[in-house]
């Protein structure tokens, strides 16, 4: 009896986690980083012109010579807080789908602006975001030529069309990371990931419309690997199937974001983004490579709306505002002879309530209490939980004495883990003699402890989910930072021009920033429009030797 040659055809599917709990925090992380790309554009100035940024540092203060992209504004509530490295408009500015809603109602004050919805006239003030030493825990690093290209921005703006409007060209990168662990059939995983976001876009602003077109290219590379596993649990079995071990993945993503945003009344902001990319991922073990295409789909959307304003007059009194918004993305992979097919989807809700009272003072100043609180829910497949924080504060300014004062704190309210503590207070005092003018002394100093310290709403809307921000009992209370900047403007070229040099210094528990600079801004009218600025920073740490940076900033207008 002769037996034939057998044939069998089995296929190999993955039954742990994976790649699915990568990929949805994966396409959370890129859904952050195109609306923060989004947030910048509402925020910019429309005024003609070309600005760029290199290696992210945000040297110059605005010349107020442009009217940033926001649709008229009532004012602020809450505005007057200063964040590390910058005013309040700047601390806005990189809250990526917060700042979308609230960008809305920024600056202008609300009656006499001379432009239209969305920022053609009057000037803004400053509209470049940054972020200062003290605005995070200290970390040592070194800077590479990528990650200065990373930190690197521009927008060129056409001159208004003959029907008022203005279209923008725009291009930035961004780099982000996120961390997690995930259950697994007997074993939890643990997950990593860095990701790099390059986006071009286009936008067109007339009237209260602003509709705009984002293409992104998105690259991470991240790791697995098995939490706690039974000793001599198999890595990588002989029948090769993906199982709950050490590796590494790989992922790519290519996509197209269309976004808009309209005033819909004097009082009520509406904004929304949609996005659709695709790409593969790969992961890798010690013996195997599995590869699948992926695709990405993600809505957005949010509103911000005034409940009270304050009287155009300038006399004060109480502002309060609502700001709503609300995410959901979904990355899935596609069916393949050794992976089956994935789906994951996150979403996240957010509800916040600003309130403040500005009081004029006789002598020309302003007395400004403030108190934010926002809920936030972050569901799907990724971290989850629901949290509830307040802020609050009270800011003073004196321009006869060219002081001012800022007290701020937030904490944690509650949250569905009890053990999550995490809470912020900080307390900021700058002087400036002369604030119509660069010219002159100005010096500026902040203490910081603990975590963010800065409005409810700030801390909430931040892009990083709650369950990553609190980090049990401690809830980085502990921490300190401290930053100081003196300069003093001189006139320059011909009076022209006012030159700034100026010293940093930054202190943290573990690391100390020394800062050396220079800035040029326009002074007279019969000036370019040109801004330039370097800066050269000197780190030590306890825990690395010392590293050197050097930014340069240009912003040319024409």
């Amino acid at each position: 009896m002769t037996i034939g040659d057998g044939v069998a055809v089995g296929t190999i599917e993955n039954s742990d986690p994976l790649p699915a709990a990568w990929l949805s925090r994966f396409g959370r992380t890129v859904a952050e980083q195109a609306l923060d790309g989004v947030a910048g554009r509402m925020a910019a100035s429309r005024t003609p012109g070309m600005q760029g940024t290199l290696a992210g540092q945000a040297l110059i203060p605005s010349t107020g010579a442009g009217q940033a992209f926001d649709p008229t504004a009532s004012g602020q509530p809450g505005a007057g807080g200063t964040a590390p490295g910058g005013s309040g408009a700047d601390r806005d500015a990189v809250l990526a789908m917060a700042d979308i809603a609230r960008s809305f109602d920024r600056g202008s004050g609300g009656a006499g602006h001379g432009g239209d919805a969305f920022g053609h006239g009057d000037a803004f003030g400053d509209d470049r975001s940054g972020t200062g030493f003290g605005g995070t825990q200290a970390r040592s690093r070194t800077m590479s030529a990528r990650e200065a290209l990373l930190g690197s921005s521009f927008s060129l703006t056409a001159q208004r069309d003959g029907a008022g409007g203005t279209m923008a060209f725009w291009g930035r990168a961004s780099q982000g990371s996120f961390d997690g662990k995930e259950r697994g059939d007997g074993t939890d995983i643990g997950l990593d990931g860095e990701v790099t976001t390059g986006m071009l876009g286009a936008d067109y602003a007339r009237g209260r419309w602003l509709v705009g077109l984002a293409l992104t290219q998105s690259t991470a590379e991240g790791k697995y690997a098995a939490i706690g596993a039974p000793a001599g649990a198999p890595t990588g079995a002989d029948d090769g199937a993906v199982r709950a071990g050490d590796g590494t993945v790989e992922a790519s993503l290519t996509a197209a974001i269309p976004y808009a945003a309209f005033r819909a009344s004097e009082r009520l902001k509406l904004w929304g983004a949609a996005g659709y990319g695709s790409g593969e991922v790969t992961l890798k073990t010690v013996e195997e490579n599995y590869k699948a295409d992926t695709s990405w789909t993600m809505a957005a959307a949010g509103m911000r709306g005034d409940l009270l304003v304050p009287p155009a007059d300038g006399t004060g009194g109480p502002a309060l505002a609502l700001t709503s918004d609300a995410l959901w993305a979904r990355t899935s992979s596609d069916d393949t002879s050794e992976l089956r097919a994935t789906e994951s989807d996150v979403t996240r809700l957010r509800l916040g309530l600003e309130g403040s009272w500005h009081v004029a003072l006789e002598n020309g100043g302003q007395l400004t209490p403030k108190l934010e609180v926002g809920a936030r829910h972050d569901g799907g497949d990724a971290e989850t939980g629901f949290g509830v924080e307040l802020g609050g504060g009270i800011a003073w300014t004196d321009p006869a004495l060219g002081l001012s004062l800022d007290l701020s704190g937030r904490t944690l309210l509650a949250h569905e883990d009890g053990a999550f503590r995490d809470r912020g207070y900080a307390a900021s005092l700058s002087y400036d003699p002369t604030p119509a003018t660069k010219r002159g002394p100005t010096l500026s100093m902040r203490q910081a402890f603990g975590g963010k310290a800065t409005g409810g709403l700030d801390a909430l809307f931040d892009a990083a989910p709650l369950e990553d921000r609190v980090s049990g009992a401690g809830g980085g209370e502990a921490t300190s930072r401290w930053t100081m900047e003196a300069a003093w403007g001189f006139p320059v070229f011909g009076d022209r021009f006012t030159g700034s040099p100026h010293v940093g210094l930054g202190l943290a528990a573990a690391a100390r920033d020394y800062s050396l600079g220079w800035r040029l801004t326009p002074e007279s009218r019969s000036a370019p429009d040109l801004s330039f600025g370097l800066k050269a920073t000197r780190r030590e740490s306890d825990t690395a030797g010392p590293e050197h940076a050097i930014g340069l900033e240009l912003t040319t207008r024409w």
